[in-house]
């Protein structure tokens, strides 16, 4: 369905939710769309005008961002936030130690050699715990 001028989030509505909807929708806009356009772009073989339009993309994000007349994110918005990564967190720290496990004894025992890459995916997931300690660490502190 067209938004309109007459509906209530319509073209024509100024108020701050209907410029927050518009705004937040502007600033996905252009990240998907700098995304969509660098992989397609690194698909038919110009790299280096795929990053482009990548990093475009990034500072279109930043430019919405930083000229929208509201606050693009609220109180809500943080709790969501809070609650994800909440959740993310905990997927990760359950399975981080399961995999790794499974990792290092398939790894002993000679039944699977384990690509490199899943180690340094494991490092990877190990790091960002420690950043997570350490952040946590420093706003407890700060407290």
């Amino acid at each position: 369905m067209t938004e309109s001028a007459t509906e209530p989030g319509g073209i024509g509505d100024s108020s701050p939710v209907a410029t927050r909807r518009r705004y937040r929708r502007l600033l996905v806009g252009t990240i998907v769309v700098g995304v969509l356009a660098a992989l397609g772009l690194r698909r038919v073989g110009y790299p280096l005008v795929g990053e482009a339009a990548y990093w475009l993309g990034v500072l279109g994000f930043l430019a919405v961002w930083w000229a929208s007349p509201v606050t693009l994110f609220d109180e809500r918005d943080r709790d969501i936030e809070r609650r994800a990564s909440h959740a993310t967190l905990l997927a990760a720290a359950v399975s981080l130690p399961v995999v790794a496990s499974a990792a290092r004894l398939v790894t002993w025992l000679d039944l699977v050699a384990v690509p490199s890459v899943v180690w340094g995916a494991l490092y990877g997931y190990t790091a960002l715990f420690g950043v997570f300690g350490l952040a946590y660490g420093w706003l407890r502190r700060r407290r």
